[in-house]
């Protein structure tokens, strides 16, 4: 077999490959994606748990307020009844001046009290509906992961069936050309051979010179390209294959 008719195997070769490069790609890009998808969804996780936390927190404020509070009061009762009880006007104006001072403590911590009871509404209704957007974001990602396990699958497949009808080319393919093919396939993400369209190489724009072109369509040897190095073949060989 000549070097024309060897080079008309690599283009067929060449336009397997190059589906099997964009599948390898897509194969990458599908576990990529949906790495991104479940990080999105642990930060909404995250989310959650810090408005948890804060909810927990104004409860806990609240609990303490009441707990000073009632504190406060059961000693106005007690003062009250001391005021009863005393035998100076000294000590009396003393109690009476510090039930008015846990009065106004009261009144503050009531007004504080009803504060957090509003923010924690607000909170909470902002924790439910957190709640209620991850739950969705669950089954979103639990489909997504389907989706994705069944393209890789598919990928697989589609990637096996290729390299079965790439056996008949490689085996009809001398091993030195099929070696310097594979090499310069492995560096240019897939595309060894290059067409020559308009006087220059189809791949990396080069242009060419009348010597060079007339050596292609002579077919006699390998010619690469002088800047991606490529292997540079006649438009017509496409149409041949």
């Amino acid at each position: 077999m000549n070097l024309k008719e060897q080079i008309k195997i690599l283009v067929k070769l060449q336009a397997l490959d190059s589906q099997i490069y964009e599948l390898n790609a897509e194969r990458k890009k599908v576990p990529e994606e949906l790495n991104l998808l479940k990080q999105e969804y642990k930060e909404r996780e995250e989310k959650i748990k810090q408005t948890e936390q804060k909810l927990k927190n104004r409860q806990l404020e609240i609990k303490k307020m009441e707990g000073d509070l009632k504190s406060k009061e059961e000693t106005i009762k007690k003062h009250n009844v001391q005021l009863y009880q005393v035998k100076t006007n000294k000590e009396y104006s003393s109690l009476e001046a510090e039930v008015k001072n846990l009065k106004a403590d009261v009144s503050l911590l009531e007004e504080k009290i009803i504060g957090l009871l509003d923010e924690v509404e607000e909170i909470n209704k902002t924790f439910l509906q957190q709640k209620e957007n991850l739950n969705k974001e669950k089954q979103k990602l639990k489909q997504e992961e389907e989706l994705a396990n069944r393209r890789c699958q598919e990928i697989e497949q589609q990637i096996k069936d290729l390299n079965k009808k790439k056996e008949p080319f490689i085996s009809a393919i001398e091993p030195l050309l099929l070696s310097q093919y594979e090499r310069i396939l492995a560096k240019k993400e897939g595309k060894a051979m290059s067409a020559v369209k308009n006087g220059a190489c189809g791949e990396c724009r080069f242009m060419l010179t009348p010597q060079v072109i007339e050596e292609i369509k002579m077919g006699e040897e390998l010619i690469f390209c002088n800047s991606c190095s490529r292997i540079l073949y006649e438009t017509s060989v496409e149409t041949d294959v």
